[in-house]
């Protein structure tokens, strides 16, 4: 079993039409077709600054469950720049990550006027006495340890998306 058509994304209200009219040519004929699809920039951006794969896979299935776009940095490098790129309206950042760590991460990224109000959530497997403070400190808007709870982090999320 093949398919007769595929679609690339960013997807259009033009290509799907396109597409559903090459696959059912009858419609072409009939009212068009009312399709409703999300306005990406009404759809927050969340930057996952995360190197552990089970992590993202977690975060990967729930956050865009629950009506948020994502973009995945793997190293604090990485998230200084996709941050300076894509501007989300928020970062979750890991602290412990290869090439550069969460906390020179965020220093980087709240010293950049470009990115120094992006709202950043650190998180943490190895909580430290003393971690919130330094984490607070770098310029994180709040603080979580893993595992975390997706309820608590979706709340979380919402109240400073919400803030800002």
């Amino acid at each position: 079993m093949g398919a007769a058509e595929y679609l690339l994304k960013p997807l259009s209200r033009e290509k799907l039409h396109s597409a559903l009219g090459n696959i059912w040519p009858e419609a072409e004929t009939q009212a068009s077709i009312s399709v409703s699809l999300p306005e990406q920039q009404q759809t927050p951006l969340i930057l996952v600054a995360e190197d552990n794969e089970t992590n993202i896979s977690t975060l990967w299935h729930y956050l865009p469950k629950i009506g948020y776009r994502l973009a995945l940095a793997q190293n604090g490098r990485e998230a200084i720049i996709k941050a300076k790129q894509q501007k989300p309206q928020l970062i979750l950042m890991d602290l412990q990550m290869p090439e550069m760590d969460g906390l020179e991460a965020m220093h980087r990224i709240r010293s950049d006027k470009e990115t120094a109000a992006i709202p950043i959530i650190a998180l943490t497997a190895l909580a430290m006495p003393g971690d919130r403070d330094k984490c607070l400190a770098a310029g994180a808007n709040d603080y979580m340890t893993k595992p975390v709870s997706l309820k608590h982090l979706a709340s979380t999320i919402k109240r400073i998306l919400v803030r800002e």
